[in-house]
């Protein structure tokens, strides 16, 4: 759960660092903190009472601000510095009790919750910035789900996190261990019960008194939200992973919110089992660790690499005035807040942990940051036209601490400068006179720069007339013949200043969808082609030179075949992970549902019959799938449909990974999914239900609560296919379906189709079913016998079986993410393969196994070492780990004779 990249929030700017704003005031104290060591601590304020985790808020027209602290007793209060220190001036007691505070900058408001006994609310300020002061308190009241604390429903609301458009307030609760979500709170008008729903709980159910951290990062593309929980006693710092979801899994939410799981470092250790605050800058997780008993520390824990170190355990010497003991340590930290310059506020207070606690015995303490040097590691491209323009990526670490760095090429400073991450920048190149090698440096926001080096040099080169349009480079260098790869170009001057148009060409045959996002870069898709051409670029009467840069190949997919001897393998392979690695199964017309195991000796897998459903129960299985959720003892279950004509359904198989075997068979909703011949499957997104096809009629139905007693499942008709032609019936589907996100893709024979499962219509105890949507993943729209449709969900493509009986079949690729509001059946696809490569005489993979136990003839219809067709190609299905396309056919279509085959297309772009 680590192992994310992740990137620093924007508003980190040095520039506004605290002792900046203290200079005036206190010009010796600032000088002074400023030769400190990073773990110790400088006095802000004394006589706190339990300060909570406190936040930033900015000054007039974006100037330096103010920071605001809670404290039990004054409210919610400005930290102002004066001649002689710190002062809190602009209290607010509107919350009576309160906690950690999260600023929404969008909307310009606070929210502060209010831990008072029995309390369930929170209390929301206005922010004024131009008089720095918080106005128009609003009370909100957020009941937790769980009736717990100071009577029912009074759970103490104490630790918040909003998400970053500020559309998504999270709460948690000193007495309850519910985590809910009030959406889009700073429209609330009234102090009624807020709009919300619990989304998640502790690991233990216990409540979160330290707070709360939102950490928004990307990942390979994805926008990941994870929200990490101080909890209370023992399990300690908890991360509820994607809490609003990602494209490939829906928010976490009713009626099954998302458990907390504890969280652990690179070593397997518990980062904090005793976390009193938790602050987090976008990429480091600050965390007050006070174990009961013990002095408290500030721990700094990087999620993406798991690191964690203790980052501040020294305050400087005072007496407490309770007890008369002298303290240099924390101890009992009730909150931490952030700067933007990457300070840290630090409260704590010794008596917080007492049975009757004393007032006016805490304090706020400031860890100024030391920020570290960055490095730059690489720039690409390493060189560029002295006219500047040149987009440079540049990787490293440490590039945009304390918010955007300053780059410059040599003594240029260099424009349009972004970061991803700490690690990777881009910047435009500067003009600059005469060409020559420079060393880019980047000086961070907080005036760290890097040191130079031979992988920060970058080359200024004599551009070409300003008419000559060049190609540098492109992006992905080959792609499949039947075209429709997207290309990224990179070169000069290709965007026409006279604004005419940029035309591409990939050797004689033009491009489509041609776009230039500056005269740099553009994109096009490519046409169907062969061999090897030259990408060319055409603007305002000029056509880039062909170069050794701009060279395009053309690749044709065709199969291997991985494994002989399928009976009517329509349902295709279900890849289920185990204890012995992992192994494909396969749906066998014949010989059941069945493990494939290596061949020894070759390539080819087989079908093991040890390894078989027992009793060969399943006599015409069809689409299998396995469901990742774990059962209490250990298992998984698999749902395998049967297609036989007397078919009962759907059967719920427990697999256990240790054996990587499969039990006794148990019918699901018994009764109502009878003589139906059910061929197909696929999971809903959040696991709980299965939707099921069938040969018999056009219905797509719902298997409810599927881990349940299947006495108590229940089966909703969600949506019915199309009709043949105009005035039949619609018809069932004979191959394989699946999703991408909350859409069900379809075969309907005359048609790929999908619906969307999250609709309306497709509701819990729907009585009008959903109508199917047509793809145009033809250019003409009259596609024949879709036999099997299998999806990749990381890249959002779709792989389409055209195959026409007996005659051969066509898989197409269609680019799902073509799919909106505005063109519902998407954009036309490209066909991907048509045949596989036979394996040689003599080779090793020409012995056929009908399987592990048993040999046969070739077919004499397959030329050795030649290749072949697919007929009846009804299975397809997509290997997830390196987006492979497996295909299942049999020429038989359906006897018992076991001469289907399973083949394997690697992917291409």
């Amino acid at each position: 759960m680590n192992k994310h990249s992740s990137r620093r929030l924007p508003r980190r700017r040095a520039a506004l660092a605290v002792g900046a704003v203290l200079a005036t005031a206190c010009g010796a104290l600032v000088l002074a903190q400023a030769s400190e060591a990073a773990t110790n601590a400088t006095t802000v304020l004394s006589a706190m009472t339990r300060p909570a985790g406190g936040v930033w808020l900015p000054g007039p027209n974006g100037g330096p601000g103010h920071y605001w602290t809670p404290d039990l007793v004054s409210g919610f209060c400005r930290v102002d510095p004066t001649a002689t220190g710190f002062a809190t001036s602009h209290c607010n007691a509107a919350v009576k009790s309160p906690g950690q505070a999260v600023y929404d900058a969008t909307h310009q408001v606070v929210y502060v919750p209010d831990q008072s006994s029995k309390s369930t609310q929170l209390v929301r300020f206005n922010y004024d910035q131009a008089n720095e002061a918080v106005t128009g308190p609003l009370v909100i009241q957020v009941p937790n789900n769980t009736a717990v604390g100071g009577g029912t429903g009074g759970g103490r609301t104490a630790s918040l996190a909003l998400n970053r458009d500020g559309s998504k307030l999270f709460v948690g609760y000193i007495k309850s261990g519910d985590v809910m979500a009030v959406t889009n709170p700073y429209a609330l008008t009234n102090g009624g019960k807020a709009q919300l729903g619990q989304v998640g709980s502790t690991s233990d159910g216990r409540g979160s008194s330290g707070g709360f951290a939102m950490l928004e990062h990307t990942n390979a593309g994805v926008a990941h939200s994870d929200l990490y929980l101080a909890e209370i006693g023992g399990k300690g710092l908890s991360m509820i992973p994607d809490i609003t979801g990602t494209p490939t899994r829906p928010a976490c939410g009713s009626p099954t919110p998302c458990g907390a799981v504890t969280v652990t470092n690179s070593t397997g250790g518990v980062v904090s089992s005793f976390p009193s605050g938790i602050v987090t800058d976008g990429t480091t997780l600050y965390v007050g660790d006070s174990p009961p008993n013990v002095v408290s520390q500030i721990l700094a824990f990087t999620p993406a690499s798991g690191a964690q170190r203790v980052y501040s355990t020294d305050v400087p010497a005072y007496t407490s005035g309770f007890d008369g003991k002298t303290r240099t340590k924390y101890e009992s930290i009730t909150g931490i807040g952030l700067a933007p310059n990457g300070d840290l506020y630090v409260g704590d207070d010794p008596t917080a942990t007492l049975a009757t606690a004393t007032n006016n015995q805490g304090h706020l303490w400031r860890v100024p940051f030391a920020a570290p040097a960055p490095a730059v590691t690489g720039i690409a491209p390493a060189g560029g036209p002295t006219s500047g323009g040149t987009v440079v990526t540049f990787s490293g670490t440490g590039l945009n601490l304390g918010g955007t760095p300053t780059v410059r090429f040599g003594p240029a400073t260099a424009t349009a400068v972004s970061c991803t991450s700490s690690t990777t920048c881009t910047a435009t190149s500067p003009t600059v006179v005469g060409a020559g090698p420079v060393d880019v440096t980047v000086t961070t926001a907080a005036g760290q720069t890097s040191p130079l080096s031979a992988s920060d040099v970058f080359t200024y080169t004599t551009p070409p007339p300003a008419t000559a349009i060049t190609v540098t480079g492109i992006a992905p260098t080959s792609g499949v013949a039947s075209g429709g790869t997207v290309v990224t170009i990179t070169g000069a001057n290709m965007i026409d200043p006279a604004g005419g148009p940029t035309t591409v060409s990939f050797g004689a045959s033009a491009a489509t969808g041609v776009s230039c996002a500056s005269a740099t870069t553009c994109t096009a898709m490519s046409p169907a082609g062969t061999g090897t051409v030259d990408v060319q670029v055409s603007a305002g009467g000029h056509a880039s030179a062909v170069s050794a840069a701009d060279r395009f190949s053309y690749v044709q997919p065709v199969a291997a075949l991985q494994a002989h001897g399928i009976t009517a393998p329509k349902g295709g392979v279900v890849f289920i992970p185990g204890a012995l690695g992992g192994h494909f199964w396969s749906s066998d017309h014949s010989q059941g549902f069945c493990r494939l195991d290596p061949v020894p000796g070759s390539k080819l897998l087989a079908i093991n019959p040890a390894a078989c459903d027992p009793g060969f129960t399943l006599g015409s299985p069809g689409q299998a799938t396995y469901d990742p959720g774990v059962n209490a003892d250990g298992t998984h279950n698999v749902y395998v449909p049967d297609n036989a004509v007397r078919s009962p359904g759907v059967w719920r198989l427990t697999f256990d990974p240790k054996t990587e075997t499969v039990g006794n068979p148990v019918g699901m909703a018994p009764g109502q999914m009878d003589n139906l011949k059910t061929n197909s499957t696929a999971l809903s997104p959040d696991g709980t239900a299965l939707f099921v096809g069938d040969l018999v009629d056009g219905g797509i139905r719902r298997i409810n609560n599927i881990g349940a007693d299947p006495r108590t499942q229940t089966v909703d008709i969600i949506a019915t296919t199309q009709p043949q032609k105009a005035g039949e019936p619609s018809r069932g589907i004979n191959g394989t379906m699946s999703m991408i996100g909350n859409l069900l893709f379809l075969p309907e024979n005359n048609a790929a189709t999908y619906v969307d499962t999250s609709a309306a219509c497709a509701a819990v105890g729907t009585t009008t079913p959903c109508a199917t949507t047509s793809l145009n993943f033809l250019a003409n729209p009259a596609p024949v016998f879709v036999a099997g449709v299998g999806a990749d969900p990381a890249r959002k493509l779709l792989y389409i079986s055209s195959s026409p009986g007996g005659a051969n079949a066509t898989i197409f690729r269609f680019d799902a993410s073509t799919i909106s509001a505005a063109n519902p059946g998407g954009s036309p696809g490209s066909v991907y393969v048509s045949n596989g490569n036979v394996p040689a005489a003599g080779t090793p993979e020409a012995t056929v196994w009908c399987s592990l136990t048993c040999t046969r003839p070739a077919d004499p219809a397959m030329t050795p070492g030649g290749t072949t067709g697919f007929a009846f190609a009804q299975g397809v299905v997509v290997d997830a780990t390196d987006g492979s396309v497996l295909i299942t056919e049999d020429a038989t279509a359906g006897a018992r004779g076991g001469r289907g085959h399973l083949w394997r297309v690697p992917f291409i772009a």
